[in-house]
Order: structure tokens, then C-alpha cells, then sequence
């Protein structure tokens, strides 16, 4: 499979997410829990939602009153979480008979762990309205799982004013974005606001991006499992350090800043650019609405072709096949995906860029970042990704290790030989 069809079709997480931020809300309902099916009897019904869109958190909770407030029997409790443990902490949950009615993956082999507790959605009527790379990894051996929350992307995000104000292009090349941040600082602009303090950025991203750039990725990832290919020596891996030389190196005290802090230096203007993707949108306009930003690929090489943004459908929802309320969980979801007040909150109050093909949303609603996302897949500039596809505690260990290349004195070789082994300790 080339790689502009998997980056129209292979999903991940881009927990998105939230792109690596830690910290979660809860907000509590009222009622215990019943198996009558919303809005056709009196018992009260409460549905617990815990999912990894910490963005969304708000709107969710809005959309959830909303629902309630046509079936008074049902109400809900929603935590959202995008700490780097959301995932351990939904299988303890489990695994202690205590999980949550609808709960998120990233679809692809992360689902395919869950899956044993999953109903079975594929007689829901909206299942026939989901785009293409929703149900590629909203699927498992044929059956959906996963209701798709967005269609997401990732790459640099940068302040339009401020790369005005310096007098500088978008730059395509690796030598180019060495270039723009050069004419940055000498502006007086900081040019970058970098998390290298925390593993998901640089585990679910960054190194994701090595993975994306293969020739056929899927048949790099098997490579890897069966020992057959090896990261040591491969010029995408090369290709990384470099650019992680230039981002630190025009970054403020990237191995402090955790996610938040890059967010805020860069919605208030203290700094040009970040690492960021459509999700951001949300979070940047609760700090400034009319921030100027665009968004561009990774420039990993001297080719300006394969300066491209990441694409993926992540996360979704499922629902807890032994949960008591799985009939009304299903209603929820139907209401979301099918009445016209639901769909308003999936796309334009979500603020997200829908995984199905009978929802619109506005401009206004996605922002320029989703306008970007949706104008580079249509284009096909876009790669996809990968890290729903890397072995069960992978990502931890690979954003441990290029945070460690950012922080000491270590070869390229010593760098590539320690993603390998990484690899090699948790396929």
C-alpha cells in the first residue's frame, strides 16, 4: 500500500489528541445505573464516559445536557483525559471490572487489545455513513467497533504575523526551516516552543514521523516485528536527529516545557512556532481566538515534496459490551451521528473535522488548522499515522529515547540503535 493512499486511509491517535498534554476533568451526574433504554421508561439511567480528547471536554459535557435534556431519565458522567497513561489506566479499569460505558481507543491494533470488551456497532444506521479511513480503522476483521470522533492531522504550526513580521516564507527544507529560525531570533522572536520534557509528543509524533516516511510503511512495521528491517541505519531515523538538532537548538528550555506551556508561549505570541495539528485549533482560541496560524509538514529533508502534513482518524468510541446501559449508550451515539442537533455538536461545537460523510462543518467551527488538514488531503499532501500500529508500550519508550537524544551527547548510531532496541524489547 503507497503512502498517500495509507495517509487517506491508516488511522492512529494523534491523541491527539491532544498532542501529548496531561491532566483530566470529571463531571458528575446523578441516577444509578439501569438497563432501560433512554427516553422509553422512568428508571434513571447513567452513562460514564471516559475518553482521551481533552479538548472536547467542555462541548462533550454541553452535548451531553443537550441529550439529557430530551431524555431526563439519562444522565452522565464524562471524564477526559489526555495524560500519557490514559490507556493504562482504561485497562486497570477493566481488568478490576470497573470500565467505563463508552470509552476511547485509537482504533487499528490499539483497538484490536480492547476489543474483547467491545459491542459490536455494525448494525448502528450511522454505520453506513463512515468515511472510508474510518471504518479502515474503526474495524476489526470486518466488524465495526469504533464511532469516530474526527479526522485529524499534525505538523508545525506557526504565527502568520510573526513570520511577517521577521520577513520570512514557510519554509519546505530541512535548510529552510534552519534558515527561518536564524531570521527569527534575529527579530528578536523566539523561534520555537518545543516539549521534549514529556514522552507522547515526541513517542506518538516525532517518531511516528520516521515510520510515515517509509517507501511502505505497514511492511516496515512487519519488518521490525520479524526482525527482517531495523531502524539502525535507515536515513529516516538520520533525518529525524537532524531536525531535532535545529528544533532544540531555537527552542526556550525545551527539556522543561511540558505540553501546556508550549501551547500558551505559542497562542500569546511568545514564540513563532510548535508542534501541533487540527485538535489545537480548540486550545489555541480559548487563549486567543484571532490568533493568525497555519500549519505546515515536518521539513525532514532537502526535498520539498516530502514536506507534508500527518493524517489520521482518531480516536473513537466504543461501548462496553457488558455495560448494564449499552442499549442507551448506543442510543447517545445514534443521536450524535444522526439528529440534527447532535451532528452540530460532533462537527461545529466539537470543533473537529467529522469521520462521516454525511456530516458538514463550517470553516468558522474547524479553523484554519482544519481548513489546512482538509485542503492537504484533498491535494494528497499528507502522509498517514502510524502509532496505533506500534507494539503495546512502544511509544513510551521511543519518546523516552528521542527526548534522551535531545537532552545528552549521543550519536546518531547510538540514537538509532537505542529506537532498535526499543523496538525489539516490547514487539
Amino acid at each position: 500500500m503507497k503512502r498517500k493512499l495509507l495517509a487517506l486511509l491508516t488511522c492512529a491517535a494523534l491523541v491527539m489528541g491532544a498532542a501529548g498534554c496531561s491532566g483530566s476533568t470529571e463531571d458528575s451526574g446523578t441516577g444509578n445505573n439501569s438497563g432501560t433504554p433512554a427516553g422509553t421508561g422512568d428508571s434513571a439511567v447513567q452513562i460514564s464516559i471516559y475518553q482521551d480528547k481533552y479538548e472536547i471536554d467542555s462541548a462533550l459535557k454541553a452535548a451531553c445536557a443537550a441529550y439529557t435534556a430530551q431524555h431526563p431519565n439519562v444522565t452522565f458522567t464524562v471524564e477526559s483525559s489526555s495524560s500519557g497513561d490514559f490507556y493504562t489506566q482504561l485497562k486497570t479499569m477493566f481488568a478490576s471490572n470497573q470500565g467505563p460505558d463508552i470509552f476511547s481507543t485509537k482504533g487499528s491494533d490499539d483497538m484490536r487489545t480492547m476489543v474483547e470488551y467491545m459491542v459490536d456497532l455494525s448494525g448502528e444506521s450511522w454505520a453506513k455513513d463512515l468515511s472510508e479511513a474510518a471504518v479502515e480503522a474503526g474495524s476489526i476483521d470486518g466488524s465495526v467497533y469504533g464511532f469516530p470522533i474526527s479526522l485529524e492531522s499534525y505538523g508545525y504550526l506557526y504565527n502568520k504575523d510573526l513570520f511577517a513580521q521577521a520577513g520570512v516564507e514557510v519554509p519546505a527544507t530541512l535548510s529552510e526551516f534552519e534558515d527561518v529560525c536564524k531570521k527569527l531570533e534575529a527579530a528578536g522572536i523566539t523561534p520555537i516552543s518545543s516539549n521534549y520534557a514529556e514522552w507522547y509528543q515526541s513517542g506518538m509524533f516525532k517518531f511516528s514521523a520516521i515510520i510515515s516516511r517509509q517507501e511502505e510503511p505497514m511492511a516496515f512495521i512487519s519488518g521490525l516485528n520479524d526482525g527482517s528491517a531495523t531502524l539502525v541505519g535507515n536515513k529516516e531515523v538520520e533525518n529525524l536527529a537532524k531536525w531535532i538538532d535545529i528544533e532544540k537548538t531555537y527552542s526556550a528550555s525545551p527539556l522543561n516545557t511540558d505540553f501546556n506551556t508550549e501551547v500558551s508561549d505559542f497562542a500569546t505570541g511568545k514564540c513563532a512556532m510548535m508542534l501541533g495539528g487540527s485538535w489545537s485549533q480548540s486550545s489555541l482560541d480559548d487563549i486567543d481566538p484571532n490568533l493568525n496560524v497555519g500549519m505546515f509538514g515536518l521539513t525532514l529533508s532537502e526535498n520539498p515534496a516530502e514536506s507534508k502534513i500527518y493524517t489520521s482518524c482518531s480516536p473513537f468510541w466504543s461501548v462496553n459490551k457488558d455495560s448494564a446501559n449499552a442499549e442507551e449508550c448506543k442510543a447517545f451515539l445514534n443521536w450524535l451521528a444522526t439528529s440534527e442537533e447532535g451532528q452540530n455538536y460532533l462537527g461545529n461545537e466539537f470543533k473537529l473535522i467529522p469521520g462521516f460523510t454525511n456530516i458538514s462543518v463550517t470553516a468558522e467551527a474547524i479553523g484554519a488548522l482544519g481548513v489546512a488538514t482538509q485542503e492537504c488531503m484533498e491535494n494528497g499532501e499528507t502522509y498517514g499515522i502510524f502509532s496505533s500500529f506500534f507494539p503495546d508500550g512502544g511509544a513510551e519508550l521511543f519518546g523516552n529515547t528521542i527526548n534522551k537524544y535531545a537532552a545528552v551527547d549521543m550519536s546518531v548510531d547510538e540514537f538509532a540503535q537505542e529506537l532498535q532496541a526499543n523496538w525489539e524489547t516490547v514487539r
